[in-house]
């Protein structure tokens, strides 16, 4: 019997994130032209992808979304014991290349998307960065939204995967989900935006 989907999407446009952010508006305007602008500034208000930039247009691009980017195995590593995630904690996992990973800290287990934002989110350093560009990872999911603006540094973090070419899966509840394989299926909407879209996330575990 396989095993059941667990959805792990933050509700997009949470009422608490918004506010802490410092979102002019809770809800879109009238207008199509106006709530598609509203839905591009806010993406981040819940789970959603962030793409490698695209240097024609300037912008994210969801259309050159290769699938198997957010779709097919990921491997979910838990590292709920720790401040930041940090090289040396990444590297005892062996981060392989093509591998999607989605990091399981301590962040899902407060449920972040329901307070105001603040400084204690556990986050990656700039080494463990670097060190999943070593290793060519493909995907990476983390359980925060740096572009919220937790730290200066989940932005440059952010910035650094992307601009190297990693599809980045952000603001995930992962708190239900074990360690060990699993399917992932994560589509954003296919628009072209200027920071990242909102998109639905499923898991389930895999056999061993």
């Amino acid at each position: 019997m396989e095993a059941a989907w667990l959805d792990i999407s933050v509700p997009f446009g949470e009422e608490p994130s918004a506010e802490a952010a410092g979102a002019s508006e809770a809800r879109p305007a009238e207008g199509a032209e106006t709530q598609a602008g509203w839905l591009k500034r806010a993406a981040w208000m819940g789970t959603y992808v962030a793409a490698p930039p695209s240097v024609e247009l300037d912008l994210e691009d969801m259309e050159r979304l290769p699938l198997t980017a957010t779709v097919g195995k990921a491997r979910v590593l838990v590292l709920d014991d720790v401040d930041c995630i940090r090289a040396d904690s990444l590297a005892e996992y062996e981060p392989r290349k093509g591998e999607r990973l989605l990091l399981r800290t301590r962040n899902s287990l407060r449920e972040w998307w329901k307070q105001p934002q603040e400084d204690s989110c556990v986050m990656l350093s700039d080494a463990a960065a670097a060190l999943l560009l070593e290793r060519g990872v493909a995907c990476v999911g983390v359980d925060y939204v740096s572009r919220g603006g937790f730290h200066a540094e989940g932005t440059r973090v952010h910035q650094k995967l992307r601009e190297s070419g990693v599809w980045l899966i952000e603001g995930l509840d992962l708190s239900e989900v074990k360690p060990g394989m699993h399917e992932l299926v994560c589509l954003p909407l296919s628009m072209k935006a200027e920071w990242g879209l909102p998109a639905r996330a499923l898991v389930r575990a895999l056999r061993d």
